[in-house]
């Protein structure tokens, strides 16, 4: 992976150039509803008074699950996990666990934001963010 260019799976996403990762959502100035990805126009009001910022980089693990067969067009690797993790400003985000096996994971348990690799193409290395357990 040495020498690969590092780009987002998808712009907008996160920041991964700062010292530790952020996911970037929308704030409705209006009503207060965060959503991920973010987006221009608020679900909960209907308004198109969003704002762009970034939360927390930790949460806390509400559920996850074992994939076992990818979903059309995935690049990654199987098996993974995925999880729900709710940030301290009240947002619950799906994303991959870092974590494969699902007995090692509990609901409640402390998780960090990472950046990692979600696979090789075209000599790019695609980064996406994926949930850690804080050890």
């Amino acid at each position: 992976m040495e020498g690969l260019v590092k780009v987002p799976v998808k712009d907008g996403l996160f920041q991964f150039t700062s010292p530790s990762p952020m996911l970037i959502v929308s704030c409705c100035s209006a009503c207060g509803e965060l959503v991920f990805p973010k987006q221009d126009y608020c679900p909960e009001c209907c308004t198109d008074t969003m704002e762009e910022k970034t939360i927390s980089s930790l949460g806390k693990l509400v559920c996850f699950t074992g994939i076992t067969s990818p979903p059309p067009g995935f690049k990654g690797e199987v098996p993974y996990t995925v999880g729900i993790v709710e940030f301290p400003e009240g947002i619950r985000i799906l994303g991959v666990m870092t974590e494969k096996n699902i007995d090692r994971l509990i609901p409640g348990m402390d998780i960090e934001i990472v950046m990692d690799t979600a696979f090789i193409e075209d000599e790019k290395e695609y980064l996406t963010y994926k949930f850690k357990p804080v050890q």
